[in-house]
């Protein structure tokens, strides 16, 4: 059998998955995202500002990419493990010298003896 009867076998039996992520937006304070950490990947910015991680979490929507700011990064590079489930929820913004602005995040993780057993399973993906 060759990919192109596999793929069409897949097909007649509902057995594709959809991995491309959604880009995620932050624009209402309250707004939140919960599912498992899959992995980040360092992302230039378009402004000259340096790099900043873009994240890809596996939610009950699908995948979805966000970012949340070098700030943030830098506060979460230790705790973001993957496969761990999280809520991340967008807080608003706050000012910061020379009149920019920086988005605000409340981070939360399920305790590694909750997660276990209860959360749904893992995709493939």
């Amino acid at each position: 059998m060759n990919y192109q009867e596999l793929w069409q076998q897949a097909e007649e039996k509902k057995a594709i998955e959809d991995v491309t992520p959604q880009w995620v937006p932050w624009e209402a304070e309250g707004q939140f995202i919960i599912g498992r950490f899959r992995g980040s990947s360092e992302v230039t910015s378009s402004l000259g500002e340096g790099t900043y991680l873009q994240y890809l979490f596996d939610t009950d929507d699908g995948l979805v990419k966000f970012s949340l700011g070098r700030a943030t990064d830098n506060e979460l590079k230790t705790v973001m493990v993957v496969g761990h489930v999280f809520q991340i929820s967008y807080l608003g913004q706050d000012k910061i010298k020379g009149g920019r602005h920086v988005n605000k995040f409340k981070v939360q993780t399920l305790s590694a003896s909750f997660d276990a057993g209860q959360s749904p399973p893992e995709s493939a993906f």
